[in-house]
């Protein structure tokens, strides 16, 4: 199925290919400036950073010997969730009339995207990159949520995914 998907790919000229992806582009942008309002210039930066967590997730598995396909479709369909889930949350907004349910939502995401980020380079070997200040922080925020991780835990029993 795959051969013949490719196949069919290869023969098309490369200008409708290019003419293809922006229209689903075009259509997509027009989406989201539909369902997004004023939130539209926030939503962008949040799709930002949830494609450069995804691909820097992708090099620091590369580097690791991790990667697997089925890890990252997961990826994939986590980084779709969190876009839907800042969409509802300026649904939200919208109901109540209250603006800053939104912007506060996509700023909390955002800031969970960029933290990611910064993780993956790190495990990807590219930690003299981050600034001594930052690495620090992240290790005491590591370090915050394992104790918390661990003290909502029943005794006796461990959570490998979550630590």
């Amino acid at each position: 199925m795959w051969e013949q998907i490719m196949t069919r790919l290869g023969a098309l000229d490369p200008s409708v290919i290019k003419s293809g992806l922006m229209a689903i582009a075009g259509v997509l942008t027009s989406l989201i400036s539909s369902l997004m309002g004023e939130h539209q210039s926030l939503f962008y930066w949040l799709f930002g950073f949830v494609v450069t967590d995804y691909v820097t997730g992708i090099v620091a598995a590369a580097r690791t010997g991790t990667w697997s396909s089925r890890c990252g479709l997961k990826g994939l369909i986590r980084k779709f969730v969190i876009l839907l889930i800042a969409i509802g949350f300026h649904g939200i907004d919208q109901i109540l009339n209250e603006p800053w349910i939104g912007a506060w939502a996509i700023g909390a995401l955002s800031l969970n995207e960029f933290v990611s980020v910064l993780e993956n380079l790190e495990k990807a070997g590219f930690q003299s990159i981050i600034p001594r200040r930052i690495r620090d922080m992240l290790d005491v925020v590591k370090v915050k949520q394992e104790k918390k991780l661990k003290d909502e835990l029943p005794s006796g029993t461990t959570n490998e995914r979550a630590l």
